[in-house]
């Protein structure tokens, strides 16, 4: 009997506390976990892995989520990205759906809003 794999989520954020919550929350609910503290580490991990979902702060230093987002559509037009985010202004709304992400939550956004918006984005795949 073949064993059920679960999607690969990866986290790209700035804030340490808030990736190890993110993996605890994750891997809680069965899921498999790879963090990126900026974007030129998420784009390596994206050349070496594929992730159904990517969870993406906007405001980091070095590359932009924003410019990071365009990469992650090139390199998995397939995954699922979910933006969550401190930053809640209209200009960054904008630009996000523009680019064809899932969702946008704000920081602080509760652990239920963040599994279910999950589970939502990885059922359209």
């Amino acid at each position: 009997m073949a064993a059920v794999v679960s999607p690969r989520i990866l986290v790209v954020d700035d804030d340490r506390e808030f990736r190890r919550s993110l993996i605890k929350i994750f891997q809680k609910a069965g899921f498999q976990v790879n963090v990126a503290s900026n974007g030129d580490h998420a784009l390596a991990l994206l050349n070496r892995t594929h992730f159904a979902l990517v969870i993406l702060d906007l405001k980091m230093p070095g590359k932009s989520g924003i410019d990071l987002l365009h990469e992650i559509k090139l390199k998995a037009p397939r995954a699922k990205i979910i933006v969550i985010t401190a930053f809640d202004d209209a200009i960054s709304q904008q630009e996000v759906k523009a680019a064809g992400v899932f969702d946008c939550l704000s920081k602080p956004a509760k652990r239920q809003t963040i599994l279910e918006t999950t589970k939502c984005a990885l059922a359209e795949l």
